[in-house]
């Protein structure tokens, strides 16, 4: 345990740090995009939704950043230890300032006199910015290209703004419809999409890839 938390905390100190002060100026910068005062439901969830969701790709998708560099990934391939060992303490670390962005939001919101399910809308919130995140992990994951998986989420994200109706339960802004039923398929694609990656990893790392 010891060991993977130093190796998280070098990632954090050399290729995290600067997307966590991303998130954290783009939290800092959103009163002056969004309002949080006397919010009914479908304003609530237009926040959450339209604006806080671009925190799981700036999040979720950098967590491969260190085997971009040929170096590292040789010297990972060259040891032992299983790639979800090494990826899993990442995307927990990501979680939790998923969670902690969200509440930010969520006590600003109620703060400001809203009047909403505030526990739905953490629930639908996290796990849509989960699943938005993950494609950008995956897509990375794939690719071994942040840039790549930066792109891919936020077209995921524009194609949901004109074109939801033809991703199913998996389309974005559905909570500022009322409908907060589409949790559970977010949760899972996440839950897919992360998992996928990991082994995409681990199989390039036992083939010799990249």
């Amino acid at each position: 345990m010891e060991k993977y938390g130093r190796l998280t905390a070098g990632f954090v100190k050399r290729q995290y740090f600067p997307h966590l002060l991303m998130v954290l100026l783009f939290v800092a910068l959103s009163g002056g995009f969004v309002s949080f005062r006397g919010l009914e439901d479908a304003q609530a969830a237009k926040v959450m939704e339209m604006y806080v969701a671009f925190t799981g790709i700036l999040l979720f998708t950098p967590l491969f950043m260190p085997e971009q560099d040929r170096e590292i990934w040789d010297l990972e391939r060259s040891k032992e230890t299983a790639m979800w060992q090494l990826y899993l303490p990442r995307i927990l670390l990501a979680v939790l300032v998923c969670i902690l962005v969200v509440s930010l939001f969520m006590g600003l919101m109620v703060r400001g006199g809203g009047s909403f399910d505030v526990g739905s809308l953490f629930l639908g919130a996290c796990c849509e910015i989960l699943f938005l995140g993950s494609i950008g992990f995956f897509a990375s994951a794939v690719t071994n290209q942040v840039v790549v998986g930066y792109m891919i989420a936020v077209v995921y994200y524009a194609i949901n703004i004109g074109g939801g109706k033809y991703l199913w339960k998996f389309a974005l802004f559905q909570m500022m419809k009322g409908e907060y039923g589409s949790w559970g398929c977010w949760l899972l694609g996440a839950a897919v999409l992360l998992v996928s990656g990991v082994v995409v990893r681990e199989r390039v790392r036992r083939r010799g890839w990249l």
